[in-house]
């Protein structure tokens, strides 16, 4: 994948993806604590 060098991305741009990337993976951390919750209360 090439990127068009011409084309830059604004600092307001680059926030979003960050905040994006940072939800994500906020998300798949609590999912995962929440499953090991989980399987702490169903199978012990």
């Amino acid at each position: 994948m090439t990127r068009n060098p011409q084309k830059r991305r604004t600092p307001e741009e680059i926030r979003a993806g960050n905040l994006r990337l940072g939800l994500i993976l906020l998300v798949i951390v609590a999912v995962f604590f929440l499953g090991a919750i989980v399987k702490q209360v169903w199978f012990s």
